[in-house]
């Protein structure tokens, strides 16, 4: 037993009910007679394709070996050329054997082989060009001569290469193909194929496809040779000669001339193809202009004498050329002139600027110095003035005393002084009260600055950005660790007057959050209302472990109208992971997000001052909205955003630039909780579950 997969054969004979002699495609396609070993097969799907037609097999595995000359009924299947034709008719009627086709003659002595197909599937054929090509088919089939040796369907035409009529032709009675009736030459309709499709080329023209093919969308083709296009076209020549002259002067009077000349200066709607398949070879064809230069260089004579006359005419551009170039010296030498002139004159006034740039430094450095003066002796004269007081005070305290001691009543004297000394000097005990609290100088806060962004993960522009934010909407730290994130940086610029609150199911109210004392929302409220120039921190860690919607939007809007300090910064961060409640739209839209990752649990960074905000500069105003503008910024956010970047301190090393897309970051977040854009933060807000 053996087998093969994917082969194609061809029905040559049918046997009986059930049977088929068939032959492999690719032998008969190498073989030099143009025939195959036959083989025999007993499938019914494939005998009721009947003959010539193709089957792509699988699985096809030998079956039985059959022998002619061993059958008894060997002379009904091959008798000798010379038995009537009833005797055909007869073995024809009792074997299914057409021994009338040519066929017959190599399977009468041939060896059949018995073989199985797995499956098999029916396979299109087409008719390709023979020894003539393409045109001489063409040709037979507009006469209706087209002879294939085929006598089952056929189901393509290929009348250019690549080009097949998939319809538009038709067997006639003789067996011979031709062009139906209602397929004009100028316009058939034909397709290609698409997608690659194995293709066997038999020797009789047979074109045998792999499988069935995918046809690409009908188009239009004229059939006719170059020389048929050309030919029709010079015949338009002269139509469009009689229908300019009937759109010109005059026009005729004979009414049959009147007639001609209409029907000349019209074109049907089958007719206009003529043009269209004259331009469209006229369009495949070189220039003569192009050509003929190529034809002239072949000629000594005239090569020459090009030759002659490309000099002269070198000689003359290049004459033509060099009084040009003499003119435009001539005008830039006088350009130049008045250049100088100009200089000369912007270095007199430089001079004079620069003189009196030194005038107003000296003028400068006087009123420095005279204002230095001043303010040293103020300080003196204040200095003094508070020294009497002090010594004063302390003459009447002593004066005090010794009165109480006097009158005997030395506890009560002693709480007194005491109380007096609190209430009026309260600078001596060298202690602020508990609202009272210490800026930070420039430099510590760049210094803090840098530590938490190495502690933290962020970059300093980010950092500086969330910073700005605070006291606008909320910053929030997404990402593992970012609770802890959001503490340091409140606990670095408020210390013990930073409030770090932990939301929890709990917390529903603003009142719950203010009852907890451990987390100092109160205090930090009452310390932001005592020192309204520094900024009170409050972390607001894992905002989505409670239902926030409650009191965060009441938090940012009486912070917005002046009912809280606007000196609260409020830092905030979000959890990646456990249970979460999903934060609706109306307080997306106070949400600055960040993402953040930290593992590790680094040093906190050590409390040195509380912080100023960062003042607006009005020399960077203008610089951040050429930055904004540069990014395409909608113009109703460029004011805002050019605020906060006005307010970029300069002694951070970082760029306008950089801190703006920083905050163009959350450009994206509006339109994702706005128009439901896509954002990779969104899902750690909404939909929230385990």
């Amino acid at each position: 037993m053996s087998g093969s997969y994917n082969s194609i054969y061809r029905v040559r004979q049918l046997v009986d009910h059930d049977g088929a002699i068939v032959t492999e495609v690719s032998d008969e396609a190498e073989s030099s007679t143009g025939y195959a070993q036959p083989k025999e097969i007993r499938n019914p799907k494939v005998r009721l394709g009947g003959i010539d037609s193709f089957w792509s097999a699988t699985n096809v595995k030998s079956d039985r070996k059959l022998s002619s000359s061993a059958k008894p009924a060997s002379p009904a299947f091959f008798p000798s050329a010379s038995a009537s034709s009833s005797l055909l008719g007869r073995v024809k009627s009792g074997t299914g054997l057409d021994l009338t086709a040519p066929f017959g003659d190599i399977a009468k002595n041939a060896k059949i082989e018995g073989v199985t197909f797995g499956t098999a599937i029916r396979v299109p054929v087409a008719i390709g060009p023979g020894v003539g090509g393409h045109d001489q088919l063409v040709r037979d089939l507009r006469d209706g001569n087209l002879v294939a040796d085929i006598r089952n369907t056929v189901d393509a035409i290929e009348v250019r290469p690549g080009v097949y009529m998939t319809s538009g032709f038709v067997r006639k009675s003789n067996g011979h193909f031709g062009l139906a009736a209602d397929t004009q030459i100028r316009a058939v309709r034909t397709v290609s194929v698409a997608g690659s499709v194995s293709i066997t080329r038999l020797k009789s023209g047979i074109l045998v496809f792999g499988a069935q093919p995918k046809w690409t969308p009908e188009t239009t083709t004229d059939l006719r040779s170059e020389d048929e296009i050309v030919a029709a076209a010079e015949k338009w020549l002269s139509r469009i000669g009689s229908a300019a002259l009937l759109a010109g002067d005059g026009r005729a009077n004979n009414p049959a001339e009147l007639l001609k000349a209409y029907a000349a200066a019209s074109v049907a709607v089958e007719e206009r193809e003529d043009l269209e398949s004259a331009m469209r070879v006229l369009a495949e064809r070189s220039s003569l202009i192009d050509l003929l230069p190529k034809l002239l260089e072949q000629n000594d004579g005239l090569k020459s004498k090009l030759r002659e006359f490309e000099i002269a005419e070198q000689d003359r551009v290049r004459a033509e050329i060099k009084a040009r170039l003499a003119e435009e010296a001539e005008h830039e030498a006088s350009r130049l002139a008045e250049l100088r002139e100009l200089i000369l004159d912007a270095e007199g006034r430089l001079a004079t600027v620069s003189h009196r740039e030194v005038l107003l430094r000296s003028e400068t450095e006087k009123l420095d110095a005279q204002l230095r003066d001043r303010i040293t002796e103020a300080a003196r004269a204040v200095g003094g003035a508070w020294l009497e007081a002090t010594a004063k005070l302390r003459e009447e305290l002593a004066q005090v005393r010794v009165d109480l001691e006097t009158i005997g009543r030395v506890s009560a004297a002693e709480v007194v002084v005491e109380t007096d000394r609190a209430e009026l000097i309260p600078a001596a005990s060298g202690k602020p009260t508990t609202a009272t609290l210490v800026a930070a100088s420039e430099s510590d806060r760049m210094h803090v600055l840098r530590r938490l962004a190495s502690s933290t993960g962020l970059s300093l522009a980010d950092l500086v950005a969330v910073v700005l934010h605070s006291t606008e909407g909320v910053p929030v730290l997404v990402g593992d660790g970012s609770a802890g994130i959001a503490a340091d940086i409140a606990t670095a610029t408020g210390g013990d007057s930073a409030a770090i609150v932990f939301c929890d199911p709990t917390n529903v109210s603003l009142a719950d959050l203010q009852r907890d004392e451990a987390a100092g929302l109160g205090r930090a409220i009452e310390a932001a209302k005592e020192n309204p120039d520094l900024l009170v921190p409050v972390a607001l860690c894992n905002l989505t472990n409670g239902p926030c919607e409650y009191w965060l939007p009441q938090l940012i809007e009486l912070r917005r109208v002046g009912r809280l300090p606007a000196n609260l910064a409020f830092f905030a961060s979000a959890g990646t992971d456990g249970l979460r409640v999903s934060v609706p739209k109306s307080v997306l839209r106070y949400f600055f997000p960040l993402e953040v990752s930290r593992a590790d649990l680094p040093a906190k960074v050590p409390y040195v001052g509380s912080w100023k905000p960062f003042a607006p500069d009005n020399s960077l105003v203008q610089n951040a909205i050429r930055i904004l503008r540069a990014k395409s910024v909608e113009p109703a956010l460029i004011g805002p955003l050019a605020g906060l970047l006005s307010r970029v301190p300069l002694a951070t090393g970082e760029e306008q630039t950089d801190i703006a897309v920083s905050l163009l970051t959350q450009l994206k977040w509006v339109a994702a909780w706005r128009d439901g854009a896509d954002h990779q933060l969104m899902q750690y807000f909404t939909n929230l579950g385990n």
